[in-house]
């Protein structure tokens, strides 16, 4: 589960009613089921007249991605990479059939068969760049649907306030009392769109976009390891240039210590 993205789901909402109630608001009068169809209602009508099925099918996987995301482990995947380049190096890049059988992560290990095939570094490269882009495109698709929804909800909200205004207007002369709650509860669409825009759809779909980006660079380490073992790089070199990729993180230089050193296993192999 991704603790930070429910806190900051928390903070934002709670933050604003805790706003509203500490200025001697009630809670109550924030509850109004009319605003809310107008807006959600026609927030949802909109997406389904905006996008095709095939983006709208997206949201719940791109959701279940962000909300129940594991962390990247650089170090890890790039020790892995490194010990699977001395296997080659020492048996053969066919030894990476019986090494793809051990690796749970179905990218790898779809590289893996492709490199103990020993088909053209081109062709590798092509088949796994575009398995990349249909990925994280899935993941972009519903992140599209996300902003729509954060584009036309305040649109939606300032419908559902001048509907109400219109309603008031009608009945001027009237009641005051009756008249002020009436206005109030107008401007609870306006508070609907433009508080779901931007403390919900928006910051999912940029939540989403950024993990879609997040596993393109992930898998683009992959790659650039599969290839170099199917090029037969030296493996000190090749994990010095994945480490070069990642940027030095300091996580990659405290957990890539616990491994033997380089030269070491080099020499075994």
């Amino acid at each position: 589960m991704n603790i930070f993205l429910i806190v900051g789901l928390l903070l934002g909402f709670g933050g604003v009613v805790y706003g509203y109630l500490g200025d001697e608001g009630v809670l109550s009068a924030l509850v109004r089921p009319t605003a809310a169809s107008i807006v959600f209602g026609g927030t949802f009508g909109f997406i389904f007249l905006s996008f095709p099925l095939s983006y709208i099918k997206q949201v719940p996987k791109a959701l279940k991605m962000i909300f129940f995301r594991k962390k990247k482990n650089y170090a890890e995947v790039i020790e892995l990479l490194y010990n699977l380049a001395n296997v080659a190096r020492r048996d053969g890049i066919l030894a990476m059939e019986a090494e793809a059988e051990k690796i749970k992560d179905p990218f790898i290990k779809k590289g893996l068969l492709y490199v103990a095939d020993g088909v053209e570094p081109e062709f590798l490269k092509e088949v796994l760049e575009n398995e990349i882009e249909a990925k994280t495109g899935e993941y972009e698709r519903g992140a599209k649907v996300m902003e729509g929804a954060g584009g036309v909800s305040p649109a939606m909200g300032v419908l559902g306030t001048v509907m109400g205004m219109v309603s008031i207007l009608r009945d001027m002369g009237g009641d005051t009392a009756a008249l002020g709650a009436k206005i109030s509860t107008a401007f609870i669409a306006t508070m609907y769109g433009v508080g779901s825009a931007n403390l919900l759809w928006l910051p999912l779909a940029g939540h989403i976009k950024n993990c879609a980006a997040e596993d393109e660079e992930y898998m683009g380490l992959i790659v650039t390891g599969l290839l170099s073992i199917l090029e037969g790089e030296y493996p000190a070199r090749m994990k010095d240039n994945l480490m070069a990729v990642i940027g030095g993180l300091q996580d990659g230089k405290d957990k890539g210590k616990k491994g033997k050193p380089a030269g070491e296993e080099e020499k075994s192999a």
